[in-house]
């Protein structure tokens, strides 16, 4: 009787399990209303005979002992089949991944069904100790802190004075590491005569070496820094959002190529991004006999036309795994002194970099909106985005994520930018405006895109002549010079409020670049002092 009820029990609790509502569900109810308590809870009954007959096999005692024959076949087949199957994919899928790593093919990472980490992130950026790298310096920590940049950020100082050092250590416990704990700065050697002359772009790629053999202790066997994230900025890029090594739900724009967009939106092995700079194939159109004098056989002599065009010509913000960015600095520091020799112009490191990379058989997804920088470029940066946002988005300063995602990742301020007679430039911006007693930058009107079709340059030749512009360009100058002002406005006030005595620090936004903002004004000629 006891087996009889529990068999009972369990038939009516897997049916009121799989029966479809409104069907079954009634009738079980009330059946289990009806069921027979438990053998030791049941009173006998008046008048009930003891002799009645009983059921030699009961229908709820053959429906239970068909449920637990039915659960026993299942979990033979289980057990079985399905265990050892999952065994066998477990171990290939591991196989798989150890081989994508030693290839590094991004291809056989894709297949690998093991969880994906977030990899350890290093943005790094090249600089001098002058004091106009400082600040600019200042301004990449400041926004890096304000975008919520994930890792560390390592500004690489080379050549510093034993002075200059102390100085700039000084500055970076007493303020930078009030922004984070994980912003730093790394003395490296003067690398600028490397090579007999002086070139001070050496600094960037042995810079960078140095940072990882020396920082970062840099080491082939440990699989954490060979799957690490390493970017190399320039100290003049302003973040507008985070930049990681994970793209698939980003807007960025990749740069077409034969090769075709990448099968995962990711930094990976075998997979380096950069940003698409327009400098086409130059890289390899210069001396390659000689660059190459020492690797006749280099990968880099037989690369296709189209990736020339489209796959090598890039620059900051780069960005590669730690096995993906030491193959390319060594190669790069290796080739960029024959470079410098055969091409003696300010973007010959860079195409040091490219010829690098090709040179380890390195081709790039290039994106077209890591950056912003000259408003007048075609195609190639990420004015698009600016274009599409709405007027009375273009100098609204916010880092809100739904204003951020309708950004590119940086704005590259190399450039000078000019509407009207409002201008910013960093060349003249004096390289101590960020103290106590400087006033802040005046800030302009919201629609200022729509209140210009000219602009007057702050040192023409002659003074006040107007040069006219197009509203799409006049649109992009004004998104530059509105956040380009707003921004720099935000990090000096945090600057002044951090460092200056209380009632010392000058926050009036009263500073212009030219006498008077009246374009029929031009009395006093050009403004030369800064401040």
């Amino acid at each position: 009787m006891v087996f009889d009820w529990y068999c009972t029990e369990l038939a009516t609790h897997l049916l009121s399990l799989h029966a479809p509502k409104g069907k079954y569900c009634t009738n079980l109810l009330i059946r289990t209303k009806k069921m027979p308590l438990p053998p030791r809870q049941q009173v006998r009954r008046v008048g009930r005979s003891s002799h009645q007959s009983k059921p030699l096999f009961r229908p709820e005692t053959f429906f239970c002992l068909l449920i637990v024959v039915i659960v026993i076949a299942w979990l033979s087949v289980f057990l079985g089949i399905y265990l050892p199957a999952a065994k066998i994919n477990t171990d290939t899928s591991a196989q798989d991944t150890h081989h994508g790593l030693l290839k590094g093919s991004a291809e056989d990472i894709v297949t690998s069904k093991t969880e994906e980490s977030f990899p350890d992130h290093y943005l790094t950026f090249s600089t001098s100790c002058s004091a106009s790298q400082s600040w600019q310096s200042f301004m990449l920590f400041f926004f890096a802190h304000k975008v919520n940049q994930p890792g560390d950020v390592i500004r690489i100082a080379s050549g510093c004075s034993d002075k200059q050092k102390k100085e700039l250590s000084d500055f970076h416990e007493s303020v930078i590491k009030k922004l984070s704990p994980n912003f730093h700065v790394h003395f490296t050697p003067d690398y600028t005569k490397i090579s007999g002359d002086h070139y001070k772009y050496y600094n960037k790629p042995f810079g960078v070496q140095h940072f990882m053999k020396h920082w970062l202790n840099y080491d082939e066997s440990n699989e954490k820094l060979k799957n690490s994230i390493i970017m190399i900025l320039d100290p003049d890029m302003i973040l507008l959002r985070p930049i990681t090594y994970d793209f698939t739900s980003s807007n960025v724009m990749i740069h077409r190529s034969d090769r075709g967009p990448p099968k995962v939106k990711k930094v990976m092995h075998g997979q380096p991004w950069a940003s698409l700079y327009a400098f086409g194939d130059g890289p390899f159109r210069q001396d390659l006999k000689y660059i190459f004098s020492n690797h006749t056989d280099s990968p880099a002599l037989k690369v296709t036309s189209d990736e020339k065009q489209n796959n090598y010509p890039g620059g900051p913000p780069y960005m590669a795994t730690g096995k993906d960015m030491w193959a390319i600095v060594s190669a790069w520091t290796e080739l960029v002194p024959n470079v410098h020799h055969v091409y003696e112009h300010l973007l010959g490191e860079m195409y040091g970099w490219s010829l690098g990379a090709a040179h380890v058989g390195l081709p790039h997804t290039l994106a077209e909106s890591f950056m912003i920088s000259a408003t007048q470029i075609g195609q190639g940066e990420g004015w698009a985005l600016i274009d599409d946002l709405k007027d009375n988005e273009v100098c609204e300063y916010s880092v809100m994520k739904d204003y951020e995602e309708k950004l590119p990742y940086t704005m590259h301020f190399c450039q000078n930018y000019w509407l009207g007679k409002w201008f910013i430039g960093k060349y003249r911006l004096d390289s101590d405006f960020l103290k106590c007693d400087k006033p802040l930058l005046m800030e302009p009107p919201k629609d200022i895109a729509k209140q210009y079709d000219f602009f007057i340059k702050p040192g023409g030749n002659p003074y006040g002549i107007k040069e006219s512009v197009n509203p799409t360009v006049a649109k992009r100058e004004a998104f530059m010079i509105c956040q380009l002002i707003a921004r720099f406005n935000d990090a000096a006030s945090w600057f002044k409020d951090t460092t200056c005595e209380v009632g010392t620090a000058n926050h009036e936004k009263s500073f212009i670049f030219h006498h008077s903002l009246d374009p029929n004004n031009n009395e006093g000629g050009e403004k030369k002092a800064k401040w």
